[in-house]
């Protein structure tokens, strides 16, 4: 089994397609390919993962300064992993993933508490 993300990057324009296919031992590999020469270096040396890299962030080598060589802190081609393995492991729903989409980020127009104090009567 397979699974695949697609990460349209509109802050920088390029485009990541992570895959991450289950192998009979429990680890995963793992296929990056994107336009942007920066995550060449991330794509070679994150070539497979296990269950402790994507439930551990903290210790995973999906977040490893040396695996991530030169890419940008707000890339979001680790979380794509992260999505794509979560699918893997059906830990995440293809089915509602198709549905709702990746998660997406948007530039606030108001803060948390002031979207708060609207709500009060």
């Amino acid at each position: 089994m397979t699974s695949a993300v697609d990460v349209d990057m509109t802050i920088c324009d390029k485009k990541v397609r992570v895959t991450v296919t289950a192998r009979d031992d429990g680890t995963m590999d793992v296929d990056i390919e994107s336009d942007c020469h920066f995550l060449k270096h991330y794509a070679e040396n994150l070539r497979n993962i296990t269950m402790d890299d994507i439930m551990c962030f903290e210790k995973s080598r999906i977040n490893n300064e040396d695996i991530r060589g030169n890419m940008s802190m707000i890339c979001n081609a680790p979380i794509a992993v992260y999505q794509a393995a979560w699918m893997e492991c059906g830990m995440l729903s293809k089915k509602n993933y198709r549905k709702s989409g990746p998660v997406t980020m948007d530039l606030a127009d108001r803060t948390v508490s002031d979207k708060n104090d609207a709500d009060d009567p």
